[in-house]
């Protein structure tokens, strides 16, 4: 399990990285006031996106091998660690210092997943079947789109927390069927050529472009704190549900995580204070929209 925790934390920063570059992407882009399909077009000729995408992936690829070696509830939080990471590396982006709220957030969360993992029991669970992949999907698919529904109501902070909510939902999902496909894979490499790789890949993929709608409200820091929370919680709920993973049972464990808990919490929400927009307006370019709704091309 020591290999597999080490692959995940290099792919917690090389996933933090690619969203800190995706958050300059979108920085220095004209693509304001533009719907979803010039979204896209926009993002897929810019060069820096792509680098953002490609650390992104490198950073799934070694989450995936980390969940065929481990149980869920112990891979899927080390993603948390590389929020300092993409905080910092955004701020210097954006030539200026992150703000001690940013810095002392981010440590929270950081050691609030540290205190988690000592108390998570290291025990692997069976893989669902092909009904519990189908309700994982069909569960996530309707929080997905409740989170979406809600975010296009809001503006600012909320918009960017009701997104993120979404798209940690989509990681967890496609972590949970990244496990099962790739456990099968190791045993028979054609096993990952099957209907629920696409349908995995398609709950990434969304979660991926609202997640770039998330970074186009302008509130970065808290769009990817509450990415780096939602995911590991919804992939503890599912692997616990469809997994039979463990939980803490005994007082002194059960403590430490409830502890943690809270330090988590506190950490996000500093995190969502000291979180505001900072893009400076440019000449001549439209009005921002951050409405998913928009279709305009």
């Amino acid at each position: 399990m020591t290999w597999a925790v080490a692959v995940a934390l290099s792919g917690a920063f090389s996933v933090a990285a690619g969203a800190a570059v995706h958050d300059r992407a979108l920085l220095t882009a004209p693509i304001r006031g533009i719907g979803q399909l010039a979204l896209l077009r926009a993002l897929l000729r810019m060069p820096l996106w792509w680098l953002g995408t490609l650390l992104t992936m490198a950073g799934i690829v070694a989450h995936l091998w980390a969940l065929t070696q481990a149980p869920l509830v112990v891979i899927q939080p080390i993603g948390i660690t590389g929020l300092l990471f993409a905080v910092v590396l955004s701020a210097v982006f954006r030539r200026r210092r992150p703000s001690p709220a940013q810095v002392l957030g981010s440590l929270a969360v950081s050691l609030a997943l540290a205190g988690l993992l000592t108390t998570v029991p290291h025990a692997q669970g069976s893989a669902p079947d092909a009904m519990g992949l189908t309700e994982i999907a069909v569960i996530a698919g309707g929080a997905m789109a409740l989170c979406v529904a809600v975010g296009r109501t809001r503006r600012g902070a909320l918009r960017a927390g009701s997104f993120a909510l979404a798209s940690g939902i989509a990681y967890a999902a496609t972590s949970a069927f990244g496990r099962v496909i790739g456990i099968a894979a190791l045993a028979d490499p054609t096993a990952a050529v099957q209907p629920m790789t696409a349908v995995a890949v398609g709950i990434g993929l969304t979660g991926g472009l609202i997640m770039q709608n998330a970074y186009r409200t302008d509130h970065f820091t808290l769009a990817y704190a509450t990415l780096m929370l939602s995911d590991p919680i919804a992939a503890t709920v599912i692997g616990v549900a469809y997994f039979g993973e463990r939980l803490p049972t005994d007082p002194a464990h059960a403590a430490i995580a409830a502890g943690a808990a809270v330090l988590g919490a506190a950490g996000v929400v500093t995190l969502a204070r000291a979180s505001g927009p900072q893009r400076p307006a440019r000449a001549g370019q439209p009005p921002r929209s951050d409405d998913l709704s928009a279709t305009s091309a």
